[in-house]
């Protein structure tokens, strides 16, 4: 339990900081999924508040602006302790998949197009497809279906509802990942 406390408190601190401390595996010097999505936390948290500044003007919306598309984000810390990959993984799976196909909807609006945010959009893109993969290898080592994001429904009919949208989809993403690097840490831990 205190090995636990020790690394989820040096994950929080690695979080808030943007730095990486939690070391690579010991059978190579690959990242762990953890990691990747540590990293990718902190691209999500970067390029949100990039958007906020070049397409908000520096003002994040307030109040309750959702999309129905997006997964419903619920959990606590204490649920931490009990998380099992059999249930985390294949849901985990999925949002990372439907993040995915709602960022690169995001890349490919009017307002996103040939500005540096798209670029940035490419590399947090490249992170999340990472991330992906590697939860779909785990639960393929586990033998578990590896499930596919639902379609997109998403239309660019104004900016101003692309630029809520983009608001919605980075604000989102940024809180289930910091989520799911939890999750990932928590599994890794308890094996």
């Amino acid at each position: 339990m205190l090995q636990f406390c020790l690394r989820l408190s040096l994950t929080v601190l690695s979080l808030c900081s943007g730095f990486v401390a939690l070391p690579t595996t010991r059978r190579s010097g690959e990242a762990t999924a953890g990691q990747v999505a540590t990293v990718l936390h902190v691209q999500v948290r970067q390029l949100l508040d990039q958007f906020v500044k070049v397409k908000l003007d520096g003002v994040s919306l307030k109040g309750e602006h959702q999309l129905s598309s997006l997964p419903e984000l619920s959990g606590s810390a204490l649920e931490l302790e009990s998380v099992q990959a059999t249930e985390s993984l294949p849901i985990m799976g999925r949002y990372l998949r439907t993040y995915e196909t709602h960022l690169r909807w995001l890349q490919s609006t009017k307002v996103i197009r040939g500005t540096t945010l798209e670029h940035r959009i490419t590399e947090t893109l490249t992170l999340l497809q990472n991330l992906a993969n590697r939860v779909e290898q785990e639960m393929q080592r586990l033998n578990l279906p590896v499930s596919t994001a639902p379609p997109l429904s998403l239309s660019d009919s104004t900016d101003w509802a692309i630029l809520r949208a983009g608001f919605v989809i980075l604000r989102d993403l940024r809180t289930f990942v910091n989520k799911a690097a939890h999750e990932l840490l928590a599994l890794r831990l308890g094996r």
